[in-house]
């Protein structure tokens, strides 16, 4: 989010209104990605990759 609204805003008025100091965000931007996320970008591909197999078709199971 804050990446989204620095071009417009700039980065220091986007993290004082969201209450996160500068250094934090710069801290966790260059942090690797965790395991979980790494997990979840994997899971997120291989629905989609299903979702589109499938001819775009949704059906609950129940």
């Amino acid at each position: 989010m804050i990446n989204h609204l620095r071009g417009d805003f700039g980065g220091e008025p986007v993290c004082r209104e969201l209450d996160l100091s500068v250094s934090a965000f710069n801290a966790r931007r260059r942090r690797p990605k965790s395991a979980r996320r790494l997990r979840d970008e994997q899971l997120i591909d291989d629905i989609r990759r299903i979702h589109t197999a499938s001819g775009e078709t949704w059906t609950s199971a129940g």
